[in-house]
């Protein structure tokens, strides 16, 4: 009688499956990881974007020292565009450019303000394109209250600018829309 003994050779069928599995959970974290980073990275061009925008919106308070803050603060008609255009601009319907309109300062606080609270993309009669034109537009407003919370205070300004925050998660692990905020910051007129 003779005695056979065989060694194994390959994995079994077993043994694929649990590679295939541990492989499988490793993957799912690594498509996480990526998804949480992406929502991150869209909440860091809010964020960059409505820096800029608050300096933006500073440095045309500068230039315009006759404004006074409370005209500056005044809530706008995002509707309609402002009554007066006081900067050069590009007219989608008519694909031409448009010169400004001569304003005083009251005017122009009211066009900067406009500029900094509304958005072109959303006037439809402006529109026409279907585009984006100023930095205004690329910020997603927030879920509750507005983009730019300006307060009076004397002749001192406060200013917040809030955004919808996709990057927080919830109790569950899934994105919670929640508003973004810059730092309050006082302007000195």
């Amino acid at each position: 009688m003779s005695i056979f003994f065989y060694k194994q050779r390959g994995a079994s069928l077993i043994e694929v499956l649990v590679a295939l599995l541990i492989f499988t959970v490793g993957l799912l974290g690594l498509a996480a990881m990526q998804l949480n980073s992406l929502q991150s990275t869209a909440d860091s061009g809010q964020r960059s974007q409505s820096v800029w925008l608050m300096q933006d919106f500073i440095e045309r308070m500068r230039a315009n020292p006759d404004g006074t803050a409370a005209q500056y603060a005044a809530a706008q008609n995002c509707g309609n565009l402002p009554a007066r255009m006081c900067a050069d601009h590009y007219n989608p319907s008519t694909a031409a450019k448009v010169n400004a309109s001569e304003c005083n300062a009251t005017q122009m606080a009211a066009f900067d303000a406009w500029e900094t609270q509304c958005s072109y993309a959303a006037v439809a009669v402006f529109n026409t394109i279907d585009a984006r034109f100023n930095s205004r537009d690329f910020i997603t407003p927030p879920a509750v209250g507005t983009l730019v919370d300006a307060t009076p205070d004397g002749n001192n300004l406060d200013l917040n600018l809030n955004w919808l925050n996709r990057s927080n998660l919830n109790a569950n692990n899934l994105a919670a829309d929640t508003d973004g905020t810059t730092t309050v910051l006082r302007i000195e007129r």
